[in-house]
């Protein structure tokens, strides 16, 4: 068995001199890198909760946490323990979610990010948290947030991993039978 071994050259890296940003910014053109602007690259990763979900934080407090599919998005809000779902209110429009308890101001009255079938929507509370389920008019679109607001947009990766998992769920109802557990997507 012969083997032969080739000696690399890593002289020409002997000289690098620092590139200009300009030179930088062309270079990851080139790779194809991503040319983040300074408010993504100061995004804080989105926070995940129970069962993975994604979290809605406001000033260090849990809001809400939420998760979506192809067809719908799901809200989950921890109420105080001494509240009841008789004493809740949640009104769910075409574009616009409103829950509260009865007789006050609502704790959360934002628009959805997209559109909802109303009629297919629906709320209930079970061990303690209430869920809201929004169905989604648009099958397969990838919401940024469940609701809109400032803050509220989960951070980029997060949302690439989410267009991923709605796309290999999309992919497995148009094509039963078929394995696409291994699949990968190019960006």
């Amino acid at each position: 068995e012969i083997k032969i071994y080739t000696m690399v050259d890593y002289s020409r890296f002997d000289n690098i001199q620092s590139s200009s940003d300009e030179e930088e910014e062309n270079i990851s053109k080139e790779k194809g890198e991503l040319n983040l602007s300074p408010e993504i690259k100061s995004m804080k990763p989105t926070q995940r909760g129970k069962e993975n979900r994604l979290k809605f934080l406001h000033q260090g407090r849990e809001i809400y946490e939420w998760e979506q599919n192809l067809e719908e998005v799901n809200i989950f809000v921890r109420p105080p323990s001494e509240v009841k779902s008789s004493t809740i209110s949640c009104k769910i429009t075409h574009g616009h979610l409103s829950l509260g308890i009865k007789r006050n101001p609502p704790f959360i009255d934002e628009d959805t990010w997209g559109p909802i079938k109303v009629a297919e929507s629906f709320w209930m509370m079970s061990d303690g948290e209430i869920n809201i389920n929004l169905q989604k008019v648009v099958k397969g679109s990838t919401w940024e947030a469940a609701l809109k607001g400032k803050g509220s947009a989960i951070d980029p990766l997060t949302k690439n991993e989410v267009q991923k998992k709605i796309m290999l769920e999309r992919f497995q109802e148009e094509n039963p039978g078929m394995d696409f557990s291994q699949a990968t997507f190019n960006a």
